[in-house]
């Protein structure tokens, strides 16, 4: 409990309404006098204006501005110490992302600097990730907007001061472990303030007037308005506006069935092996393993996740669970190859040149790498017997003359060469009728 008590003495006293209140100051330093310190060169190598060491000899009631004895105690307000700015940057950023600073809109680019009093805000397919200078991150995924309030550092005590206000939707937080007693990390919602030293969590401002954290690693304290609770590792709270809820454990993780096959369809598609109590799950795409680079998320109560409009190209899908709470538990993450790779079958076509009918068959074939094509005909729907079996054809169609009536099946299998691999793609067999 004494980590709690730590943690939330860094957050703001009443969480309610957190993010039109300014971050709260941390408590007054406690400087060791070293040898040759005086109250003039503490003041002009940590005040904020080198006059301020006359608050400081008045609250400790130093005689003598010039003579401090080595080994006793300076107490120091907040208020007087000098900060400097933290550096911040956009590493990654996709689709419909806003970032505003000062009313002005700032075009987005991979090293935009991220400073006090930016709104960083992602719309429906956006996607953005910001990186501290100990290599803290932020990320927003979709429909997700928030405020950058406070990223400083205070040279006297080395503390590393980072608050950001979460208006709506979702946030996850990697941060990277600080020892220093004067350091806090706070994400504010509305409702609640979660203050961490180092972890991973998730914290989300929901439109249904609720808040959630979930700690993935380590310890966050969590203070509502009216109670602060210690979340442990895989366990999260949901807050309310009157209370904060008990620790829950978080949903476990699940797994994808065949997560990491080649996708050569279409659609991109993914199944969940069902987890017990999940009222839906939860898949994100990346461009790397660590899903600084997200760009493609979705949420659906079924099991099975589509992906549409994805190119060629080596990614990364994350997969979590979510429960009746609303809170999302761990992620497996799986690597998959996309390489398109599409057989369909054309609208068969009847053209007469003479007394000759002409069946004009047609397919198509997407994706990379050189093709011939294999078209087979058969008498029944079990591809018994083949009337027709024609290989090594370049051109996506074949032209059968004068079919007796009847009820046909074919079905075309394209081999392909790409990469140095050759592979072979079996289309499915189409009903074709003949009549008189």
């Amino acid at each position: 409990m004494k980590l709690l008590a730590l943690l939330l003495a860094l957050a703001a006293p009443t969480a309610a309404l957190a993010q039109q209140a300014p971050p709260p100051s941390p408590p007054d330093a406690r400087y060791v006098v070293k040898p040759g310190d005086t109250l003039y060169t503490l003041g002009t190598r940590y005040f904020a204006r080198p006059g301020d060491y006359r608050t400081v000899q008045r609250l400790n009631r130093i005689s003598d501005a010039r003579r401090l004895r080595p080994g006793s105690t300076v107490v120091v307000p907040y208020r007087v110490m000098r900060t400097n700015p933290i550096s911040t940057e956009l590493v990654a950023y996709s689709g419909a992302v806003r970032i505003e600073r000062d009313g002005q809109t700032v075009a987005p680019r991979v090293g935009l600097p991220i400073v006090e009093g930016m709104r960083l805000t992602t719309l429906a397919g956006g996607f953005l990730t910001v990186e501290l200078s100990d290599e803290s991150r932020i990320t927003l995924p979709s429909n997700s907007s928030g405020r950058v309030r406070q990223l400083r550092e205070v040279p006297m005590t080395g503390g590393l001061l980072r608050v950001f206000d979460l208006d709506q939707g979702r946030s996850s937080t990697s941060a990277t472990p600080n020892a220093n007693p004067d350091s806090r990390f706070l994400i504010r919602t509305p409702l609640s303030v979660s203050a961490v030293r180092g972890t991973e969590f998730r914290v989300a401002a929901l439109s249904d007037g609720q808040a959630t954290t979930e700690v993935l690693k380590g310890l966050v304290g969590v203070a509502g308005s009216q109670a602060e609770v210690a979340v442990a590792e895989t366990f999260g709270v949901s807050v309310s506006p009157t209370a904060v809820g008990a620790p829950l454990k978080l949903p476990p993780t699940p797994k994808l069935l065949r997560g990491g096959r080649a996708q050569e369809d279409a659609v991109v598609t993914f199944e969940v092996e069902p987890v017990a109590d999940a009222v839906a799950y939860r898949l994100q795409l990346a461009h790397d393993a660590g899903f600084i680079d997200t760009f493609a998320e979705t949420r659906t109560d079924k099991t099975l996740a589509a992906f549409e409009n994805i190119p060629d190209g080596a990614y990364f899908v994350r997969a979590t669970a979510i429960d009746a709470v609303g809170l999302e538990g761990a992620a497996s993450n799986y690597g998959f190859d996309r390489d398109l790779n599409i057989l369909a079958p054309g609208q068969s076509a009847v053209q007469r040149s003479g007394k000759l009918r002409k069946y004009l068959f047609k397919w198509t074939a997407t994706g990379q790498g050189a093709r011939t094509f294999r078209f087979q005909l058969f008498a029944d729907a079990q591809a018994r017997t083949a009337l027709v079996d024609q290989p090594g054809l370049e051109a996506p169609q074949v032209v059968l003359t004068d079919l007796p009536p009847g009820t046909y099946h074919w079905r075309v299998t394209a081999t392909r060469l790409a990469k140095g691999q050759i592979t072979e793609k079996v289309g499915g067999l189409q009903e074709l009728t003949v009549g008189q």
